[in-house]
């Protein structure tokens, strides 16, 4: 890395099979993300920008830690643990489910595939969830099997995934609707591909539980992908912000509900069964829900110009109503943007501030 400092890897710090692919790719910075390496930059955040939105990345996304939750009581466990109605869940499908703390707070918005009506993988952005769900389960007695696994992720994203993926995979692929995924053979290893991905570019994400065979797989994505000028990259701040694809632990926290970050619409209230925060978060629609999200635009220059930072105040009338987050030059915009949660009531009349509009959860095909 030639950010002037390194990172040492150990049991907390893990690698994945492909950090040697990251390195032969010329990666710039690291992030640590569930303990986990994930790659920030490799030309730079912009050049980066340029190339996800005009072809095709391979990305390294093992930091999605995995999650498996099988057995006889496993829907019932899913039902409690997810402010998401489960209740019609179906096979082959993937689903963005937030999950709370017992007063409503989000501890996780992992994306959840179904294998089966008793078989799931916790797809986890970046916060440790084994213990509470381990927790949760034998506490209340579901005596589910709950593991975390060492299944690698990869994505490839941009929009010339479809035809990369076509090359590799065959015609299959092209049916493969938004949030769904199947299971195929690759040198003898079954693979899992789902039609998501951190980006709004569109592309899939691969599962692989055999690190050598997955790096097998990287290379062969990379080689027929050449014809399509891939590159090795990683999820970008400049896209999702862009983008409106929100970060847990920026954006949110275990401070903020879901109807504090536009994410009301995976939190259903009606269910007939209890979930963890039904309760509370019940008593709170009741009073009325007073914060949103929003995208803020910057009117005014920044001196030096960083090509993104985090945590401005956002003042009215010198009174503090936010902090602005994963703030960062936006080439669609020519200004800087981010988000802001604040009070519905306050956010008009910003003066240097600009709301763009109420921020929409709208990653493609969400399901």
């Amino acid at each position: 890395m030639s950010n002037g400092f390194s990172i040492n890897t150990s049991n907390r710090i893990r690698s994945t099979p492909f950090t040697s692919r990251n390195e032969m790719a010329g990666v710039k910075k690291y992030t640590v993300y569930n303990n986990t390496l994930l790659p920030t930059i490799f030309k730079s955040l912009k050049d980066d920008y340029h190339h996800l939105i005009e072809n095709v990345q391979l990305w390294d996304v093992c930091a999605q830690r995995i999650i498996e939750v099988k057995g006889s009581k496993s829907l019932s466990l899913m039902q409690y643990l997810f402010c998401r109605d489960f209740s019609n869940i179906s096979s082959g499908k993937a689903y963005y489910a937030p999950i709370v703390n017992f007063e409503g707070g989000l501890l996780n918005d992992p994306v959840v595939f179904c294998i089966a009506n008793n078989h799931f993988l916790i797809s986890l952005s970046d916060s440790d969830l084994f213990n509470w769900i381990s927790a949760i389960n034998n506490s209340k007695e579901f005596y589910s099997e709950v593991r975390e696994t060492d299944i690698f992720t990869m994505a490839i994203q941009g929009p010339k995934s479809e035809k990369l993926a076509k090359k590799i995979f065959g015609k299959e692929i092209q049916n493969l609707k938004y949030f769904n995924f199947i299971k195929l053979s690759f040198n003898e290893e079954e693979i899992m591909i789902s039609k998501t991905g951190y980006s709004k570019q569109s592309g899939y994400e691969i599962l692989i539980i055999n690190p050598n065979k997955a790096i097998m797989l990287w290379d062969l994505i990379m080689e027929k992908g050449e014809e399509f000028n891939i590159r090795v990259g990683c999820p970008n701040m400049i896209e999702r912000v862009e983008n409106n694809l929100l970060s847990y632990g920026n954006e949110m926290t275990s401070k903020d509900t879901p109807y504090d970050c536009g994410l009301g619409n995976f939190c259903n209230l009606d269910t007939d069964y209890e979930f963890i925060g039904k309760s509370s978060l019940l008593k709170q629609k009741q009073l009325g829900f007073e914060k949103d999200i929003f995208k803020i635009q910057f009117n005014f220059e920044i001196e030096d110009k960083p090509i993104f930072f985090n945590n401005i105040s956002i003042l009215k009338k010198d009174l503090e109503i936010g902090k602005a987050t994963s703030i960062v030059w936006s080439p669609k915009y020519e200004k800087y943007i981010g988000f802001l949660i604040a009070s519905k009531n306050i956010t008009n009349n910003l003066n240097d501030y600009y709301i763009l509009d109420k921020v929409k959860f709208d990653l493609l095909g969400v399901s």
